[in-house]
């Protein structure tokens, strides 16, 4: 059945691709067990709702959801055990995959903004009206091919739309973190939230801040490369960034309209990277001016994020680089990128021993010739083993002579090291940093073209 036929009848099968997997049969062979047993048994969660979407990529895990209880689980199950028995979840391995199986609950009030007082035993009904969003609350049975529906997430799924189960107010009143994962999926998966969903998600936005930092982090963590800048445009949306960022640090918002005038505006700065905080410290500049005179606290407010190494050094690099940045002369164009791998360098030489190599990955994106990357290659392999060797025409074309290099290239290598030497300090003037900076480019494209 092809994949646009599903939205008509709710009848489906994941590819062959998905079917045959060892992961996807185990997952039905547990279904199947549970099924004989004369229990429900579905697959459930952000899992169908994936497949649904990409019914050809297999999903990294397979929740299931069964009418029968924790006890009568591990009966019917010898290698299973409890791993959240207040919340009736058991751990159940087959074929050396575990599975998180789920009896169908019911929960009592929040109390905390995060947790249930109470979880008992309930319904396929109560079981669905206890989830978050409709589109996660979609029950595949995997024996039959067909999807339950009980709180139309199929209609929403069709439509992208992320939308409350139930009444909004209830469901983001109970739990603050819902707030995030809300604009996690709409980011995430390209879709709009529905609009009582969003207006309960600002009246609401303030238990946000009585979720730890590690939890929020976790959703920062949990965001796909390219889509940082939508899950933040949510969140600007719906709370005040400054005070999820820190209570020490106030900065001013911009309108959109005056963003392009912010002379701390670090548009040619990529969004995504592999540290996400330093993703939000850079979106909260896009909307915010910060006064630099006043960013004393800003190494405590890192403090107070349980980020990595790394994450806490770029933010830190990158504040003192807008300072920089600030200092420098108005007529000068500057990208921030430039000092923030400068620095960078400094880490790759502590682990590769070898500046120039970490330079070459960087640049290669930038060189369209192919035998003038791996001339490079071969150069600064030669060059990375004379500590004491200079930038000197003469010497290159020796070295290019004595080890069969293209000659053609020797404008190149010798800008090639001069950049190399500019990003290890030794250029002073900024100016003149630019100048070389434009000529080394052209050069590089010019050759790039041959």
């Amino acid at each position: 059945m092809k994949h646009k036929a599903l939205f008509k009848n709710k009848v489906f099968s994941p590819y062959s691709k998905v079917r045959n997997s060892k992961l996807y049969n185990t997952a039905r062979q547990i279904c199947s067990i549970l099924k004989k047993n004369q229990y429900e048994a579905y697959l459930v969660g952000g899992a169908v709702r994936d497949l649904l979407l990409k019914p050809n990529a297999i999903p990294k895990d397979l929740d299931i959801a069964t009418s029968a209880s924790p006890e009568e689980i591990c009966r019917i199950f010898q290698n299973s055990k409890f791993v959240g028995e207040a919340f009736g979840v058991c751990l159940v391995t087959l074929n050396n995959l575990s599975f998180e199986v789920t009896s169908y609950r019911k929960e009592g009030k929040y109390l905390d903004k995060r947790r249930p007082e109470s979880i008992s035993k309930g319904t396929f009904e109560d079981d669905s009206k206890r989830r978050d969003f409709t589109i996660n609350c979609l029950y595949f049975d995997p024996i039959k091919n067909e999807i339950r529906d009980p709180q139309k997430g199929f209609t929403d799924l069709k439509n992208k739309i992320i939308r409350c189960v139930g009444q909004a107010e209830d469901r983001l009143n109970e739990d603050a973190l819902r707030i995030l994962r809300m604009a996690r999926f709409a980011a995430n998966l390209n879709f709009n939230i529905e609009k009582e969903s969003l207006s309960a998600a600002k009246k609401y936005a303030e238990g946000i801040h009585q979720l730890s930092k590690e939890r929020i982090l976790l959703e920062f963590q949990k965001i796909k490369l390219g889509r940082f800048y939508y899950f933040a445009e949510y969140l600007n949306s719906i709370l005040d960034l400054n005070e999820m960022l820190s209570d020490k640090i106030k900065m001013k918002h911009i309108t959109d309209d005056s963003i392009l005038h912010n002379k701390h505006y670090v548009s040619k700065i990529k969004i995504d990277t592999q540290y996400p905080f330093f993703n939000f410290l850079k979106y909260f500049l896009f909307k915010h001016t910060i006064d630099l005179n006043k960013t004393d606290n800003f190494e405590k407010t890192l403090e107070k994020w349980p980020l990595c190494t790394e994450d806490k050094k770029i933010c830190t690099i990158f504040m003192n680089c807008i300072k920089l940045k600030n200092n420098m002369s108005k007529n000068i164009e500057v990208e921030l990128l430039d000092f923030i791998f400068f620095e960078q360098l400094q880490t790759i030489n502590s682990i590769t021993k070898n500046i120039p190599y970490g330079v070459l990955i960087n640049l290669s994106l930038f060189i369209k010739d192919s035998l003038l990357i791996e001339t490079l290659y071969k150069y600064i392999d030669i060059y990375s083993k004379k500590i004491t060797f200079q930038v000197n025409t003469k010497e290159i074309i020796k070295e290019v002579e004595k080890n069969n290099l293209d000659k053609k290239y020797i404008s190149a290598i010798s800008k090639y090291l001069h950049y190399i030497n500019f990003k290890k300090g030794i250029v002073p003037e900024i100016d003149t940093i630019i100048q070389f900076k434009k000529t080394f480019f052209i050069d590089y494209f010019k050759i790039g073209s041959i």
